[in-house]
């Protein structure tokens, strides 16, 4: 597969990433309204959080093919954001994966664990956790928005988004961000701005 046939694809992958993180966010608040506190060894808890698993998979694609086609254009800042982002994703994508597996066991066998206090190191990576993960997105935002690239008031989102991602680990905060990515993947699947044109026909 070439480079420019893989970056075709990232308008729907950009829509597919919007629709489970808004899908996974509703379940998380309709099952928080209609079952209150839930345990962690609950089938419906794996369930919610395979979902959201599934969403920063698919945002991590979506993230790579919006770089690739605005490299040139966002530059430097465009590949800091890039990258600080792409790790932000896989440490959430980290955190919800434990959530899926490995939370239900512990709730088991020790539930004390899964309802004390965030202390120690488990603090400090979740603050690394969200931290990483807003940071990352409100640089790539205000790259986006620079280059110039995908529309402009996508691009803004993009970067109130990555602010509000620093709650991402609550529910329904995930949503800005995800309404901006779907945007941009609308967006590509209606027109091809000038940029983005130059690289998707360019052969790999």
């Amino acid at each position: 597969m070439t480079l420019s046939t893989m970056v075709r694809w990232v308008g729907p992958v950009s829509m597919l990433a919007a629709a489970l993180i808004i899908l996974s966010q509703g379940v998380h608040l309709a099952l928080g309204l209609a079952m209150g506190a839930q345990s962690a060894d609950s089938v419906l808890h794996s369930v919610k959080y395979v979902i959201a698993l599934l969403a920063m998979f698919a945002l991590l694609v979506a993230l790579t093919g919006l770089y690739l086609r605005q490299a040139d254009a966002a530059g430097a800042l465009g590949l800091i954001g890039y990258l600080i982002a792409a790790l932000g994703t896989v440490l959430i994508a980290g955190d919800w994966w434990f959530e899926s597996f490995i939370a239900p066991g512990i709730a088991a066998v020790a539930p004390q664990v899964m309802t004390g206090a965030i202390t120690g190191s488990m603090a400090v990576g979740a603050a690394a956790t969200f931290g990483f993960f807003a940071v990352g997105w409100i640089v790539f935002g205000i790259a986006t928005f620079r280059a110039n690239v995908y529309p402009r008031p996508a691009a803004a989102l993009l970067v109130i988004g990555g602010a509000v991602g620093i709650l991402a680990g609550s529910t329904p905060y995930q949503v800005p961000l995800a309404i901006a990515v779907g945007w941009i993947g609308y967006s590509l699947t209606t027109s091809e701005p000038g940029d983005a044109r130059a690289l998707a026909t360019t052969p790999a």
